[in-house]
């Protein structure tokens, strides 16, 4: 018996795919053997036989079914070029039985009750020709058919333009319409926070800070601490639970980046590794408050509508979460591929992205919670007549669901020639990064956030903002101070200056 079949990194093998109790044990004991040592090539009856015997429960099962006998004749009969098909067999079944056993009806695709042999060779035929995925995907897709029959997405509201207009004032006066603070002061002003129901969509081009602009609001959003490079660590207010769902990046990249924005060191010198004391003492410092930040991620790089769907609503219902950031809105096989299904026709990339973006707007309004993504950018938006809605990949179709739509750019010659008359003023730095707004349902669109970024470290210093036109608007940038999660106090001091953040203290 060959145990480096199972260390294949394509096999995953659980005691859960066997249905026997003697199977269960017998798996498990090869499985742990196959484990207990790399150099292990080689597991017989005879080892099987000598580690179950160290637990006579599980002995004893073994002795009941012959288990000797068992395996010499498995192994004496076995052929090695039929594993691949024979996993692959075992996996449908256990897939199949685990949906039994939850309660889902599959007698559409494996009729186990049928006794006519015929009928069962006909089931066999039809269950060869599905892949795993095939059959993931024909019962999820009766789960959303389920849905759209009883219209659970359809979001419809009656109300007279007149109601509840008598408290509307003094609940507004008391209580500000912010949503949770982004660390950029005009983020919060343009877009008053990260609101409940609310969906943003980010672009930029290749290596523009998508990923890491969405870590960096999920960090702020769920750490309890951050490190001031005036004051050292300080409180970040209340946290909350958050979700990142990354469809590139991996583990210990995203970590990583984590880490950079909460301590301030840029994750190149955490990369490196070599570490001085202070450093290191502050790492060590991020990595405590990284450990208690209820910051859930999850990893896929293959996915359906539905799949996107599902994690976010496992999340919200088990976990609370509410903000969440996908990484990012883009084309895979499997979204193609159940598009075609659920439409009966192959769709338009446009199409299948507009339909994606629309389900995280779906979802951000039926759980009350704050969702932003990002799409690419097409290589004319370098242009900045071209930095509108038809530069996002896909199509301009992709932003017509979502709340606020920001495009982020490197800010080059052209943008400091044209800031010209407002740098030579010497009341702002030379921005190194823009935000161009294009889409606000909260208020202020058409206009430009200029910004000085550190994508090492997420660390921003907000500027000025001007109209697409390079004129400079006068703003107040806003500091959203969040003292608890229940607690809202008013707002303070309204009117000032420019060159002071306004503070809203909640």
């Amino acid at each position: 018996m060959n145990p480096l079949l199972l260390r294949e990194p394509n096999v995953i093998l659980t005691d859960l795919d066997f249905a026997q109790e003697f199977h269960k044990v017998t798996f498990s004991a090869i499985n742990n053997l196959s484990l207990d040592s790399a150099e292990t090539t080689k597991i017989n009856e005879i080892d099987i036989d000598n580690y179950l015997s160290s637990y006579p429960h599980l002995y004893s099962i073994w002795e009941k079914h012959d288990g000797l006998t068992y395996i010499r004749d498995s192994i004496e009969h076995a052929n090695p070029k039929t594993f691949t098909s024979n996993y692959t067999k075992l996996k449908k079944f256990s897939l199949l039985r685990h949906y039994v056993n939850n309660g889902i009806d599959i007698s559409d695709v494996f009729d186990y009750q049928v006794v006519d042999i015929a009928e069962q060779e006909k089931n066999m035929r039809n269950l060869e020709k599905l892949t795993l995925q095939d059959i993931l995907d024909h019962v999820t897709m009766k789960t959303i058919q389920i849905k759209e029959d009883f219209q659970l997405e359809t979001e419809k509201k009656d109300f007279k333009a007149g109601d509840d207009l008598d408290t509307l004032l003094d609940e507004l006066n008391t209580e500000p319409e912010f949503g949770y603070p982004f660390r950029n002061g005009y983020y919060n002003a343009i877009f008053r926070g990260m609101r409940r129901t609310k969906f943003m969509l980010r672009s930029a081009g290749t290596g523009g800070g998508k990923t890491r602009l969405a870590l960096a609001d999920i960090c702020n959003v769920a750490c309890d601490m951050i490190f001031d490079y005036k004051k050292g660590w300080i409180s970040n207010g209340p946290s909350y639970s958050s979700l990142f769902i990354s469809t590139e990046v991996e583990k210990r990249e995203l970590q990583t980046t984590m880490l950079a924005f909460i301590t301030g060191i840029d994750d190149q010198v955490i990369k490196d590794g070599k570490y001085t004391e202070p450093v290191r003492e502050r790492l060590e410092k991020g990595i405590e408050i990284l450990k208690r930040a209820p910051i859930h991620c999850v990893y896929i790089d293959d996915f359906s509508v539905s799949d996107i769907e599902m994690i976010i609503e496992r999340y919200i219902i088990e976990c609370g979460i509410t903000e969440v950031a996908f990484d990012y809105i883009q084309m895979t096989p499997k979204l193609s591929r159940s598009m075609g299904q659920a439409f009966g026709s192959n769709l338009r990339e446009d199409q299948i992205l507009v339909q994606l973006s629309a389900a995280l707007k779906l979802l951000a309004n039926k759980y009350s919670v704050y969702i932003t993504s990002s799409t690419q950018l097409n290589r004319n938006a370098k242009d900045a007549e071209n930095r509108d809605t038809t530069a996002l990949r896909g199509g301009s179709s992709t932003a017509d669901k979502v709340d606020h739509g920001v495009m982020t750019f490197q800010a080059g010659k052209k943008d400091h020639d044209e800031l010209k008359h407002i740098l030579e003023q010497g009341f702002h730095e030379r921005p190194n990064y823009s935000h161009w707004v294009y889409k606000n349902r909260s208020g202020l669109s058409n206009c430009i956030i200029w910004s000085s970024m550190n994508l090492g470290t997420m660390r921003e210093i907000p500027l000025f903002v001007t109209d697409i036109d390079y004129n400079l608007i006068d703003i107040n940038p806003v500091e959203i101070e969040l003292k608890s999660k229940n607690e809202i106090q008013n707002l303070e001091d309204k009117e000032q200056s420019i060159t002071e953040p306004q503070e809203l203290t909640f």
